[in-house]
């Protein structure tokens, strides 16, 4: 019989943040495009090993395409560095964006149903 492997107890595990945010553009953005932008645009402001302490990752299941919402989940001390990163994006693939944080929490649940409307 094989055993499981044991995972961290939730004390031990490094919190997280749910940051929301919003695309505001005349012309929709695709999924692939943001990711690509977001990175690029992170990696210059605060380069690679920035990038990598922040953890931060894309919710690929929470970008809503018709109200141009996504998530972005990162540790709670990079919350505004991230929010930095964002508020910067001006352009994405050759189209103008603004975007804007709608909001900051603590877990999946809570994104859904403040900012997102499921």
């Amino acid at each position: 019989m094989r055993d499981k492997l044991k995972t961290l107890p939730s004390s031990y595990r490094e919190k997280k943040r749910y940051v929301v945010f919003e695309i505001i553009s005349d012309k929709k953005i695709e999924f692939e495009e943001l990711i690509k932008s977001v990175f690029n645009n992170t990696i210059n402001l605060i380069g690679i090993l920035g990038v990598a302490k922040t953890n931060f990752r894309f919710m690929s299941d929470l970008y809503n395409e018709k109200k141009q919402i996504f998530v972005l989940r990162c540790l709670p001390k990079d919350v505004e560095l991230i929010r930095l990163s964002m508020a910067l994006i001006t352009e994405i693939n050759k189209k103008n964006v603004c975007i804007r944080s709608l909001g900051v929490t603590g877990t999946i649940k809570s994104a859904r149903r403040k900012y997102m409307d499921i």
